[in-house]
């Protein structure tokens, strides 16, 4: 009995002691374990700790639409099923190829050199080989590679998600233009935000952390100008990150507020009719007209007199702005690079296509761009100021012919003309060259050389030579040329030459607030394109009323003289047959200005480069207001390279005319809009469904 109690006492210490050695061994490595990971891993450990950060990453809010001022709508942002890559940790090279290459297969149109480089995983694939590359983003934002997936599409990624890392499926705000291109250089277009950073735009430099890299941002025009109020507010979520910018989750959500919509001044039915009467009159006047081989393009500006509203702006050619969507390739951008300047308001160039490459770069110096020397139609504001001044003579006998100068120092009529006995109406009417030099040098014998500042101050008056403060970005002060002849020959030459619009450069914009003044006695409205901002539950968060910018007071008589004199230009003179059978009374004023073209013998401007003298056109210019008693609408219009003002501009104008008199008219109450005249696109119609 004693042996067996033994046995069994000696088993328990046997098995005590297996049970300490165990669990000392459990300790032992427990310490080791929390000895290795403070001594020799603490500094590591703590510093990844303390590396876990939290991230906010804004959620782009729904930009706000724009319409017309009837309510069509011409822009609007949509929903749009995106596949978005958002880098997972551990993933690497081979990881990003394998995956390009296989969504190349699935989402249609895409290659895996183009995926790779929006993944931006800091791989690109140049020469068929993969090659590193600085990333342009932060490691854990979502990359967008395909908007607008299909239906199949979509099933795949969602099927095969497991096997696709990093790959989803979002529903992301896309911007959508009206088909129909109404007033696509005016409205202008938007681009993803980290390209407009990119450019240096100080107002998104500013604004950087308010935006993620590839939200579209207003680039130009209305888009621009209105940015604060169409993006809306962000929202955001916060993410908690570690230190190899891997996502650990996500922390909290605050969803976006939508933008502002905005209802513009312009008038959809008119804006259209008059770009579709230029696309269909260009190429009749470049087969016919005297002097406009060459006239593709033309640039017109409708204004409404007592309150500055933009009824209509087209610069033309117009093309699709859905092409910045998708971000357009070289050679989408190529063929379109020529109609993406607003010409209405800056210096646009000559559309030289079909040719491409260096051949189209020279093409363009052969021809004029969209900022010409106004020509005669300055003519009415230099009889404002002599008959002000003192300058301008109540009649003139016109030979044809005045000299101020020397003997080579002579200017003539237009083809030589000689019209006799003129009062101020009348050489407004014939568009005497040499009445308007005598008011020009006149000024100059009286005021010597303060005779240009004191041209310049009423050009500005009227809006010539500087900014007009039409909202929309990158505005020109047009060209005072006179100001450089001034410093080179004097006052004289300056003020003669400068008399009949030889020497200033202004855009249509600046010439329809010119017209308008003249309307309104000296009264200089602020072009308007903006009637209203409406947020989304449709109340007015922002009404726009006229603002007047300058007063020029004058007497009424000399105003009612020039009138009378624009008046007697579509009654009887070079605006004749543009406005024949016109139901109400017009002053208008032609120019057919001269300017030559010189061109330089390479486009390698890295050397030393000879220009020579190429070519003397005509272009031609119009401008013009109604009805003469109480004017409602001022109209501008310039066709570079169009020959006579009356027979290419002026027609265009009518066009114009006659369209605002159909819709809106031209007595003092408007017409009852009819929605029936402006058709909604069935693209927005199908997109709002």
């Amino acid at each position: 009995m004693e042996k067996k109690e033994n046995e069994r006492r000696k088993q328990i210490f046997v098995r005590l002691n297996f049970l300490l050695v165990l669990v000392f061994s459990v300790f032992a490595v427990v310490i080791f374990r929390l000895a290795y990971v403070q001594i020799v891993k603490g500094e590591t450990y703590i510093q990844e700790a303390s590396s876990k950060s939290d991230k906010k990453v804004p959620i782009p809010a729904l930009r706000g639409s724009i319409y017309d001022k009837h309510g069509n709508l011409i822009v609007y942002s949509r929903a749009s099923f995106v596949a978005v890559f958002q880098e997972e940790n551990g993933m690497k090279k081979a990881d990003f190829v394998s995956l390009a290459t296989r969504l190349s297969t699935i989402l249609k149109g895409t290659t895996k050199e183009d995926l790779l480089k929006k993944m931006d995983v800091g791989y690109h694939y140049k020469n068929g080989e993969i090659a590193q590359v600085p990333r342009q983003t932060q490691k854990f934002l979502e990359k967008d590679l395909k908007y607008d997936l299909s239906k199949e599409e979509i099933a795949y990624l969602a099927e095969h998600r497991t096997e696709l890392k990093g790959i989803s499926v979002v529903t992301k705000p896309i911007r959508k233009y009206d088909s129909k291109h109404v007033a696509v250089q005016a409205i202008g277009y938007v681009r993803p935000f980290n390209v407009a950073d990119n450019q240096n735009i100080e107002f998104y430099r500013q604004r950087k952390d308010s935006y993620l890299p590839n939200q579209m941002v207003g680039y130009d025009g209305i888009e621009r100008s209105y940015e604060e109020v169409l993006r809306g507010e962000n929202g955001y979520r916060i993410y908690q990150i570690n230190s190899r910018q891997a996502i650990l989750g996500q922390i909290a959500e605050t969803p976006p507020k939508n933008g502002h919509n905005l209802y513009l001044t312009i008038d959809q039915r008119v804006q259209m009719e008059t770009r579709d009467f230029i696309k269909n009159f260009l190429p009749k006047l470049r087969a016919t007209g005297r002097n406009a081989s060459y006239a593709k393009t033309a640039y017109a500006v409708a204004m409404e007199v007592k309150t500055g509203k933009i009824v209509a702006m087209v610069s033309y050619p117009e093309y699709d702005p859905n092409i910045w969507t998708s971000n357009p390739d070289q050679e989408t951008y190529e063929a379109n690079q020529y109609s993406f300047t607003n010409g209405t308001i800056r210096s646009a160039p000559y559309d030289v296509r079909p040719k491409t490459g260096k051949a189209a770069q020279l093409e363009t110096y052969k021809h004029p761009a969209s900022l010409v020397p106004a020509g005669s139609v300055i003519k009415p504001a230099t009889v404002l100021m002599g008959l002000s001044e003192g300058t301008a003579p109540y009649y003139y006998s016109d030979r044809g012919a005045y000299q101020y100068g020397g003997a080579g120092d002579i200017i003539r009529n237009d083809s030589g003309h000689s019209y006799g006995a003129l009062t101020p109406q009348t050489a407004i009417e014939k568009s005497s060259n040499t009445y308007m030099a005598l008011v020009g040098h006149n000024l100059a014998k009286k005021y010597k050389k303060n005779a240009v500042p004191i041209m310049q101050k009423y050009m500005h008056a009227f809006g010539l030579g500087i900014k007009t403060g039409v909202d929309l970005p990158n505005e020109s002060a047009g060209g005072e040329d006179f100001l450089v002849m001034n410093k080179k020959y004097g006052p004289v030459a300056a003020m003669v030459q400068a008399s009949f619009g030889q020497q200033g450069r202004y855009t249509a914009m600046q010439l329809a607030q010119y017209t308008a003044t003249v309307a309104n006695k000296g009264v200089r409205m602020k072009p308007q394109l903006v009637d209203r901002i409406v947020d989304i539950n449709g109340n007015v968060v922002r009404p726009f009323k006229p603002e007047v910018l300058s007063v020029l007071k004058e007497s009424d008589s000399y105003w009612n003289i020039v009138h009378q004199g624009m008046a007697r230009v579509a009654s009887s003179g070079t605006a004749r047959n543009a406005f024949a059978g016109f139901p109400y009374r017009v002053a208008a004023k032609t120019g057919t200005s001269q300017q030559d073209i010189y061109v330089p013998d390479s486009v390698d401007f890295s050397k030393k480069v000879n220009w020579r003298k190429y070519k003397e056109i005509n272009n031609g210019v119009f401008v013009s207001f109604a009805p003469v008693d109480n004017p409602k609408l001022a109209v501008a219009v310039i066709v570079p390279e169009g020959g006579y003002g009356g027979p290419s501009a002026g027609i265009i104008a009518r066009a114009i005319y006659d369209s605002y008199e159909k819709h809106v008219g031209l007595d003092p109450t408007d017409k009852p809009y009819d929605p029936a005249t402006a058709v909604p696109s069935k693209e927005a119609a199908s997109d709002k469904k």
